[in-house]
């Protein structure tokens, strides 16, 4: 898409120089929208002439001499006589008057660009914070939605003749390429998590209203929560067997006897809500690592039209902004009796579904 997009800005500059008559009706194109510096100081520049005063043969020379007041020595050493010569040739600007396609071609790629952008801003920012800062973290997501409508914006003002040619229906469905690897994990404060509720079932009611099964990185942690959540509806008793019975109702992993084993001896009172806001935070976290992975690799897709892009782009921040609240709902619950962190469990080995996570 590089090498196309780079010929689109050069059709289009090309045409300008061909036609600088038609350069008031493309003022929906900012400077930028390109990506390379010279050719946005150019169309700058461009738009600073007044071609009114300007006879056709003089044209030329007219925007030689305005390329000398570029700031950037490096810029004007680039945009040479020849180089504007150039851009004005039929082989890098095909037809002069297809100028508002090309225009809508360059203003597409930006918007790719800026998607793209916005995804990897998300991803360093869910790698770079600390646990107890997702909160904070999350805002980014807020930033990167406002950021799309403006981009959605952006291409609105587009001449709706250009916007419908350009804003076809893939062929075929998009969809992200699959992480390799989850970005955040937090066994230990998961298996303490669920230890805790297994050990005091009570503790449910503080975490079932924010802490979901899908916040587990451990399948059979997850099944186990689950199964405590779902006994815990029925207002039925909790312990291993019942959890085990009840978990295998339910489809996916099923957790092996070793691990309701461990789980059992490994609990500990009171320490569940601290626990679970550890395992929600570092969920969130890597959910916006996620939704950055997926924005990037929308952003990169070349069939993805720019209504398509910012839709697909809006979806996978949805689960973002539903962790938001959730994390907003756990630090409303009320706080551990004591505030001082909770002491590690005393086991001096590593439970079996810290090894299985580990493999």
């Amino acid at each position: 898409m590089k090498r196309l997009t780079l010929q689109a800005e050069q059709a289009l500059l090309g045409a300008m120089l061909h036609r600088p008559e038609a350069l008031s009706s493309m003022r929906w194109i900012p400077p930028a929208t390109f990506s390379r510096p010279d050719h946005a100081a150019l169309w700058q520049t461009l738009h600073s002439i007044d071609f009114s005063k300007i006879d056709a043969p003089d044209v030329p020379a007219t925007v030689t001499q305005a390329v000398t007041t570029i700031e950037d020595p490096g810029i004007r050493r680039t945009l040479t006589p020849s180089h504007l010569a150039n851009l004005a040739n039929a082989s890098v600007c095909p037809n002069p008057r297809t100028a508002p396609l090309y225009g809508g071609m360059v203003l597409e790629a930006a918007i790719h660009r800026a998607v793209e952008h916005a995804g990897q801003q998300l991803r360093d920012t869910a790698r770079q914070a600390e646990v107890d800062q997702a909160l904070k973290a999350l805002d980014q997501a807020d930033r990167t939605s406002q950021r799309l409508a403006q981009l959605d914006s952006a291409w609105r003002t587009a001449p709706e003749t250009v916007r419908n040619l350009l804003d076809t229906t893939p062929e075929q469905e998009v969809r992200p390429v699959p992480r390799t690897a989850r970005a955040l994990v937090d066994i230990q404060a998961e298996g303490e998590t669920v230890a805790s509720l297994l050990y005091e079932p009570r503790q449910l009611r503080e975490v079932t209203g924010w802490l979901q099964e899908e916040d587990f990185s451990h399948p059979q942690l997850a099944a186990v929560y689950q199964a405590m959540r779902t006994l815990d509806e029925r207002h039925a008793p909790i312990d291993p067997l019942t959890v085990a019975w009840e978990a295998q109702r339910h489809p996916g992993p099923q957790p092996s006897e070793q691990v309701l084993a461990e789980l059992e001896d490994a609990g500990m009172g009171g320490t569940a809500a601290y626990t679970a806001a550890q395992v929600l935070n570092t969920a969130a976290l890597d959910r916006l690592d996620a939704a950055g992975h997926d924005l990037r690799t929308y952003a990169r897709h070349p069939a993805l039209p720019v209504s398509a892009l910012v839709d697909h782009a809006g979806q996978a921040l949805e689960p973002v902004a539903a962790d938001h609240q959730r994390i907003q709902h756990a630090e409303r619950e009320p706080e551990l009796a004591d505030d001082k962190e909770p002491a590690p469990p005393t086991s001096t080995h590593a439970p079996a579904y810290q090894h299985e996570m580990e493999l």
